[in-house]
């Protein structure tokens, strides 16, 4: 579910922010024939499939999330085991009328707690997806603009299947130079124009 969550959000920023940096030869003149516009695009699934550092920490983000529904599972199963063995003895008619309500607040106490650690840790998930999502963005922001001041490009965009562009030049697609900067970092682009 995390994951899912992360994927979402970073496809919507690819899709709200049309990434603005960068492209690889795309090129237009204006209409007064005065400047070239360069144009670029990323495949944003490409992106987010193999940026080295997004998988490891999405990896360890769901690891987390699977061993919070195991506890929680395991704890919800406990609690269930519990109140069945009271209801038993209740049918049975070996609790009296105290105890059987002494018992009902002492479960729904614990049925509470449960449902608050629940949330607790649900939003610490998203919390950390979010801080995730945050710093990774920042990273591929960076690399996209100095893609975008070294090859002179005036606009990059996001491919995304399905999405608003549908079809692009592969002499234009950068993905594989934005994956190469955001998987080494320090890397430059070749032939840097200095721009």
């Amino acid at each position: 579910m995390t994951a899912i969550l992360a994927l979402a959000v970073i496809n919507l920023y690819f899709k709200v922010y049309n990434l603005t940096g960068p492209s690889k030869s795309a090129s237009m003149t204006a209409s007064d024939g005065s400047a070239t516009l360069r144009l670029a695009y990323v495949n944003a699934d490409s992106i987010l499939e193999n940026f080295t550092q997004f998988r490891k920490e999405k990896d360890v983000l769901d690891k987390k999330q699977m061993d919070i529904d195991v506890s929680l599972g395991s704890k919800g199963r406990t609690l269930e085991n519990e109140v069945a063995s009271i209801q038993q003895k209740i049918q049975s008619g070996l609790l009296t009328p105290k105890e059987i309500q002494q018992q009902e607040q002492r479960f729904s106490a614990r049925q509470q707690a449960l449902m608050a650690e629940r949330d607790k840790l649900a939003k610490e998930v998203m919390d950390e997806g979010t801080a995730i999502n945050e710093r990774l963005q920042k990273v591929l922001m960076a690399s996209l603009e100095t893609l975008k001041k070294d090859k002179g490009y005036n606009y990059i965009f996001s491919y995304v299947k399905g999405g608003q562009i549908l079809i692009g030049n592969p002499a234009d697609d950068i993905t594989g130079d934005v994956l190469k900067m955001l998987n080494n970092p320090g890397t430059a682009p070749a032939d840097s124009t200095g721009k």
